[in-house]
Parts: structure tokens; sequence; C-alpha cells
């Protein structure tokens, strides 16, 4: 699983990367989603020059994939039951679900009888991972690097089905965020299924002028079809699994969240954590 966060200026982006733990059931070490901290953040810049007062909105998101052999989240409603899907308005609900995804949230006391359903199942795979991000700068979970060539369905919002081939690309969810309330630690998060393309080459061409423009190909294919948005507060988490119309293996859904593994079908499941470290004001360029 890699973690993808643009960043710019004082605020560079880095990849952290996270190998899955051994397929065994998680140890005492599998913490709850947004457990972890994180050193070093709300320093101030400390070297005298001359600052305008800037105001900084930082995020950590502490991201947690469990993965298992299919049917567990998808065909079950063992994990769904900790939850709280009505945050997600029923049309939109119905609309994921028919392209293979479902979301929930969950709260501090969702994540004791999850984590006993995981130790109980037994063979689960685990990997965590967190990142903090400045000013809005979005998030890109990709659960898998390797470029492949893929052909994706999706159900649009009238009913109707459409389809595309994407060569040498990537799957990803893109995970944007605001503040929901100008005095509350609570977020508003999007979050949008996206395929990466591979980067072409700019093309040149001649202006009036004489000068050099370079025109790229958006790198992305976003699927704001799905987009979907929730609210989660302070140790709230986000939970992205698998619907059981999993099955359909070209559905957005399904290529996000399904692999094998030495033959095996796996399924996966996100729990996301958002939290707010910082929205006063600071020094700042």
């Amino acid at each position: 699983m890699l973690l993808v966060g643009p960043g710019c200026g004082e605020w560079p982006a880095w990849p952290n990367r996270v190998s899955p733990s051994p397929a065994t059931a998680p140890s005492g070490a599998l913490r709850r989603p947004g457990a972890s901290s994180i050193d070093g953040v709300g320093d101030q810049i400390r070297d005298g020059a001359p600052r305008r007062p800037t105001m900084i909105l930082q995020i950590s998101f502490d991201v947690l994939r469990a993965r298992v052999p299919r049917g567990f989240f998808s065909q079950s409603e063992k994990i769904w039951n900790h939850v709280n899907e009505a945050v997600v308005p029923q049309e939109s609900a119905v609309l994921l679900q028919r392209n293979g995804l479902r979301v929930a949230v969950g709260g501090t006391d969702s994540w004791p009888p999850i984590r006993a359903l995981f130790e109980q199942k037994g063979l689960v795979e685990t990997s965590q991972n967190s990142m903090v991000l400045n000013n809005g700068l979005p998030l890109v979970i990709e659960p898998d690097q390797r470029m492949r060539d893929q052909t994706v369905f999706m159900f649009r919002p009238d009913g109707t089905l459409g389809g595309a081939s994407f060569p040498q690309s990537v799957n990803g969810l893109l995970i944007e965020y605001e503040l929901a309330g100008a005095a509350t630690d609570d977020l508003r998060i999007s979050i949008t299924p996206q395929v990466r393309l591979p980067k072409q080459p700019p093309r040149l061409s001649w202006n009036v002028p004489g000068y050099m423009e370079h025109t790229v190909t958006p790198p992305t294919r976003v699927f704001r079809e799905l987009a979907f948005t929730v609210t989660a507060g302070p140790g709230q988490f986000i939970a992205i699994g698998p619907s059981r119309l999993i099955e359909n293996a070209h559905l957005v859904g399904s290529l996000l969240l399904c692999d094998e593994r030495e033959g095996e079908r796996m399924e996966s499941m996100y729990f996301i954590t958002p939290k707010v470290l910082n929205t006063g004001q600071r020094v700042g360029f």
C-alpha cells in the first residue's frame, strides 16, 4: 500500500511504504486506526526572519489496510454491524454498492469488536501507514503500484453502464478534505475512486509571439460520479470495503479492493482515521 501526498515549497511530499505483515492474525501490536503519534508536528520556524501570519491547516491520516480471503467483508455483515453506514445518503450508498463499494464511519467503540473479529478470523494481513498533509493538499491511496492493462466498468447515477480500457494504469482513492466548521475539529472528507494513467511526454507548440508551450495529458481518470463525502469527528474513522457485488471483476470496487494471493482470491478493507493537528495562525512565507 502506498500513500501519495503532493506537496510544494516548504511542504515536500514523500511516499510512506509499509509492507503487509505476515498472513497471520493481527497481534497485540495492531492498534486502533489513528492511535499513532507523529513527532515534530507543529514545530515553529525559529530562524528570526520576518514572516507574515499564515493560516495553516495540518491534517494527519492514519490508514489501516486489512486483507482477507474473499467473502469475509463482502458477503458478511460482521464488520459492518459495528459501523454507521447511514452517514452516506441512501441514493449514493446504493450507487456505490452497485459498483462494488461500501462505506461507513466508525468510532472509538467500533474498533475493539472489529479487532476481535480479525483475531478470530486468523489469516488476516494488515499494513498501516501515516502521512501529514498541509493546507488542503490531497492524499491518494494506491493499493498496488504495479501498472496493468485493465477494463473498468461503472454504473452511472442514471442507471446506465459505461466502460473504458486503461492501458498500464494504477487504481487509487483520491482523498480531499476541509474543516466542517470554523470552530470544530470535525473534517468533511471527500473520497473518489480514480485510475492513474501513464505520464505522457509534453507536446510542444508555438503560440503567436513564438514562445513554446507545454501541453501535458492529464495523468488520471477521476470517477467523480462515484465520489462521496462524509464527516468525521475526533476519534472517528472511515471504513471502505467491498459490497456483495464485488464478484464482477471489472467493476470499480472490484479492481480497487480485490486481488489474488498464490491463486487464492482476496479482498481488502480500509480504515482511514483523519486528525486535525493544527488550524491556528503560524508564521509562514
